[in-house]
Parts: C-alpha cells; structure tokens; sequence
C-alpha cells in the first residue's frame, strides 16, 4: 500500500510554535507517515547568519516531529525566493519518496492558478508591464507584484506578503517541472514574517532573535516549545549563537578595499553600477549595518544588499550563479533522522536520482559537487567567526544528528 510523504521546506530560525503548528498540520493534512524537512543552510534567505548552526536546528526540527532533516546548500538557502525554492523543490522531488509539499501562506485560501498561468506563459501584456516598473527602479519582485497588479486587481497585495510570494515560487517550480508533487498550504499562524512584536505565545522568529540580541527573552519564552527554549539557553550558555553579522565587517571591508569595482563587478547577482557603490562604501562605512543600510534603496533591499555581501565573501562568480541554477543540487545532504527515518532514507538511497551524503567532504566528488561543498566549508567558516566558541572544522567533521531520547 502507497503511503504519504510530506516535505517542508524552512529555515526554523529559530523554531517556535507556529512551526510546530505547521508540522501537526501538515501531518494531518495529508496522512502522511513521515515528514521530511529540508533545512537551510547557515546563512538565510534573506541574507543573514542563522541564530543557531544547522545542526541544533536540525535536533530542533526532529524533536518538533521531522522524520528526515536534508540540507539546503547554501548556495541556495541564501539566495532570491526563485532560487531559494527552486533548490529545495529540486531536492524533495530527487528524494523520490516525498508525495506532498506544505508550506505556510498568509492567504492560504487564495487562488494562485490565475497568477501562476501568467508568470509561466507571461503573455506580453505582463511583459510590457514588467519593464515599466524595472525601468522605474523597482526591485523586480516589486516590479513583478505591479505589473501582476496592473492585470489583475489585488494580486499585488497578495504577493507583498513573503510566505505568500515563496509559496508562489513554489507552485511555478513544481508546474515547470511536472513534479509529483500535492501542495498543501496552510495558513500562517500568528506575527507576520517579518512582524517583531509579541503577541503571547505567537511570535516571529524575526522577533525572537530581536528579543534574544536585546537581552529581553523572558518576553517571547511563550512562543517558544520547551525543547526550543532548552536547546537556545545551552546554545547562549556555551556560546554558540549568531545574534548578527557584524564580527564580518572586517573581512568584506578589507576584501572590498583590495579589489577593484571591476572585479566586484564579477559577484553572483551583481547589477551594473552597484560595484562602485559597494567599493565606496567599504571605505566609508563604520559596521556591517551601516554599509547594509547606505546600499539599500527603492531597487535593492535590504536582504539583496546582504546576499550580494554574503555571495562576494563566498566568493560565487556570475558564471557559477548561472551554472548552478541551471544544474541545481548534486547531492542530498543528510543533516540528521529519527527511528523512522532511518527507515525511510533507506528506502530513498534505493529511489533516489542524486548521491545521498552524510558527511562535509567527500574526495571522489569532482566539478560542480566538489564546488557546492566547498561553498558550504565556506559558509560555515564565516558563520563560526560570529559566535563566541566557533567549533574547528565543524563542517567537516559533523554527523548526521539521531534522534534518540529528545532535547526535554
């Protein structure tokens, strides 16, 4: 007999309980006998260091009720919503094994078929629209939402919403590709995505991580389960929590300082122009924050100007942003499992179309594998340099996570 299987795809940054809604919905929902999360990688979509390295966040996913925790490459993790989702879709679909996708939507009862038909066709009308916005000077997800608004009335404030456009991406992945996949939105519960306000036991994680850098915890410790609220206060205790990227200012200000707007102008997603700005600016600016705020404007967001920063001290290439969006992933990553996951990867080792890997390095890997691997060293480097006790060579040493007898 067939059984179900769910994939979610999340950052859990950190996780709280409207994730955990997510997940026992998400289960309900569809009958499924396992649920397997890909998780992102240590720098977010958005462009920021996760508060909490992947593998704390992987234990906090399995104790939530994931069955199999997959990486997202960094690559991807950190990148547009396009990408971002693209990457992901790509690695639930290779599994073979996963029959349905969730995901959170602030409108989950909306019809997207209309929108989606546009985007995948875009008839010239939309093309025509589009331009007009880019040449404006709006971000083209902005620019995009106009124009969607343009020919159809409301849509743009659909889309304005994060989870709303993410679950879009999605759906135009899964519909380009034709992949068997069932989606399965749920609605958003709680604060906004990007809302920092309390709100008793719903709050964003945005705001969590606010609460945590302001000393102020005791405020959000409701929208937290007991096991999340555990595992941070051993992760603040021991060291082991990214509140910001500041401590990175010195090496994309130094690294800056000695290329030229040229060789900037080289960097993954780099638009024309912005390498002089950026070379100005690490000459210029005083923190990590300030140079992010002196780049953002109308066109380019805040978490654009700080993917182009993350990309640049990776050190990802235009050339390398085009391969590796046309290729997609190469491996699925293993970040851990339970007891009936471990039941379950097998069953995918004998289904999947990628190498299913459980370690940070593996020699015979050549080519596009070996690159997106060593981005990830990389990524994780960086994400060491901010926190109080960095772990040597973590990433290459790490092992999948087991869940055993759970966090408390």
């Amino acid at each position: 007999m067939s059984k179900n299987v769910v994939g979610i795809i999340a950052e859990y940054n950190p996780l709280h309980n409207g994730h955990v809604f997510q997940l026992n919905e998400a289960t309900r929902k569809t009958d499924a006998s396992e649920i397997v999360v890909v998780l992102s990688s240590h720098f977010t979509q958005r462009g920021e260091p996760a508060f909490l390295d992947k593998w704390q966040r992987t234990a906090l996913a399995l104790e939530a009720g994931a069955d199999v925790v997959l990486e997202l490459p960094v690559f991807f993790s950190c990148h547009n919503a396009g990408v971002f989702a693209a990457g992901a879709v790509d690695i639930l679909a290779a599994c073979h094994s996963v029959t349905h996708l969730s995901f959170g939507m602030e409108n989950h009862n909306c019809d997207l078929s209309t929108i989606l038909d546009i985007l995948i066709h875009e008839p010239e009308p939309f093309k025509r629209e589009l331009r007009r916005y880019l040449e404006k000077g709006f971000s083209y997800v902005k620019a995009r939402a106009s124009a969607l608004e343009a020919l159809i009335p409301d849509s743009g404030s659909i889309l304005s919403q994060p989870n709303n456009s993410l679950a879009l991406a999605y759906l135009l992945h899964i519909e380009k590709n034709k992949y068997p996949l069932h989606c399965v939105p749920i609605e958003r519960k709680g604060a906004g995505y990007h809302d920092e306000t309390f709100q008793g036991t719903w709050a964003s994680a945005s705001a969590i991580r606010k609460a945590y850098r302001g000393g102020k915890q005791e405020n959000i410790l409701d929208a937290l389960p007991s096991f999340s609220r555990s595992l941070i206060e051993e992760a603040c205790k021991s060291g082991r929590i990214a509140y910001s990227a500041q401590k990175l200012w010195p090496f994309l200000q130094t690294s800056l300082l000695r290329s030229t707007p040229q060789e900037i102008a080289k960097t993954a997603e780099m638009k024309e122009g912005l390498e002089n700005l950026f070379y100005k600016l690490a000459g210029t600016s005083l923190s990590w924050d300030d140079f992010v705020s002196q780049a953002t404007s109308k066109r380019y967001t805040k978490g654009t100007i700080q993917r182009f920063a993350i990309d640049w001290l990776l050190g990802i290439k235009h050339w390398e942003n085009r391969a590796f969006q046309r290729l997609g992933p190469q491996y699925i990553r293993v970040l851990g499992f339970s007891s009936r996951g471990k039941k379950l990867l097998k069953e995918m080792r004998s289904k999947t179309t990628l190498p299913i890997i459980t370690r940070g390095y593996i020699p015979s890997f050549r080519g596009p594998s070996r690159r997106l691997l060593q981005l990830e060293n990389i990524a994780s480097t960086l994400w060491e340099y901010l926190v109080d006790t960095p772990y040597t060579e973590h990433e290459l040493r790490a092992i999948p996570y087991q869940l055993e007898n759970g966090l408390g």
